[in-house]
């Protein structure tokens, strides 16, 4: 097949132009850092060490807690951690037999007793990280103050299969937009030259994943299915991770087998559910379901956002999240 000259010339300045990635802790010393059970990584405070400490849980798996920087603002009244998990955005990359979810519970774990100083702590987890947020619930109930779950993906496998279903298995439609879009990006990746050995790969998983193409599988979940409204503003992806962890949360079959309810039920105080009421996939009704495991959980619908509703409605996501904090649980 001949390529076109307009496409040969277009994939050629993009494989001449360099591509950055920014530098992990490993190599970049200005950055906030705190070693964590042999893991060094970027962790940023906020607040006043001697008001109750809030741990902000970011999503993925292999993201970082960029997008949900909006939560700083709590630092008024808590002491406000922000932590990117290892393998994912600026902390430490580390090899795959260190990526398991025991691994994130573990690592959750040294950061609330960290930083809890023997207190209760109070959890803000969104996406992967609210089912990795529930997950830990289940087995430290009693390390856990209030627990904002905001639109987690799955946290039983039935809630694994309706979301799969819903997003074509997480698979873009096959088109020649999309195709063109995987060329284009790939082609991009040749182009970046370090900081690390996982740069490239980490350059491109991100490419792929916020491509603007028809049928993105993640369209369900912003308003106007368009991935234009979202807020996924992102320092680096942590692929290695991203891989790892999905591999580990689903069968041969690519079917679901993990769940992150077990033990719940052992938690007496009121747990905040947050959805987007643009979010088809993982909205309303996929939240409702959720709030079954909970003793005592409620349910609050953010106006006019999608899933990434702490950078597409701030105010009134905040607002949300400080009547439940304030409150006696």
């Amino acid at each position: 097949m001949t390529v076109p000259r307009r496409t040969a010339l277009f994939l050629l300045a993009a494989a001449c132009s360099t591509k950055a990635v920014p530098r992990t802790v490993s190599d970049d010393p200005s950055l906030p850092s705190l070693e964590v059970n042999q893991v060094r990584l970027h962790l940023q405070t906020v607040g006043d060490p001697a008001n109750p400490t809030v741990l902000v849980v970011h999503g993925g798996p292999g993201g970082d807690f960029r997008s949900l920087w909006p939560l700083a603002a709590l630092a008024d009244r808590y002491e406000v951690v922000f932590y990117d998990q290892r393998g994912g955005g600026l902390s430490e990359r580390v090899s795959e037999d260190r990526l398991r979810l025991a691994d994130l519970y573990a690592e959750l774990d040294a950061l609330v007793d960290h930083f809890g100083r023997g207190r209760r702590v109070n959890l803000i987890g969104h996406s992967f990280g609210a089912m990795l947020a529930s997950g830990y619930l289940g087995q430290h109930p009693e390390k856990i103050d209030h627990l904002v779950l905001a639109e987690p993906g799955m946290l039983t496998v039935e809630a694994g299969r309706r979301m799969m279903a819903a997003t074509n298995h997480m698979r873009p439609a096959w088109s020649l937009m999309v195709l063109w879009a995987g060329a284009r990006a790939f082609v991009d990746a040749l182009s970046v030259v370090g900081p690390d050995a996982e740069a490239r790969r980490d350059y491109l998983g991100l490419a792929l994943m916020t491509s603007r193409v028809p049928g993105h599988p993640l369209a369900g979940y912003f308003c106007g299915r368009d991935l234009a409204n979202a807020r996924m503003e992102m320092w680096r992806f942590g692929a290695r991770a991203s891989a790892a962890l999905l591999r580990e949360g689903f069968g041969e079959d690519g079917e679901p087998k993990v769940e992150f309810v077990a033990g719940v039920e052992r938690f007496p105080r009121k747990v905040l559910f947050l959805a987007g009421s643009c979010s088809s996939v993982l909205g309303e009704a996929q939240q409702r379901r959720h709030l079954s495991h909970f003793p005592r959980a409620e349910l609050e619908v953010i106006a006019g956002a999608g899933h990434t509703m702490f950078g597409e409605k701030p105010a009134e996501s905040l607002l949300a999240v400080r009547r439940y904090l304030d409150a006696p649980n």
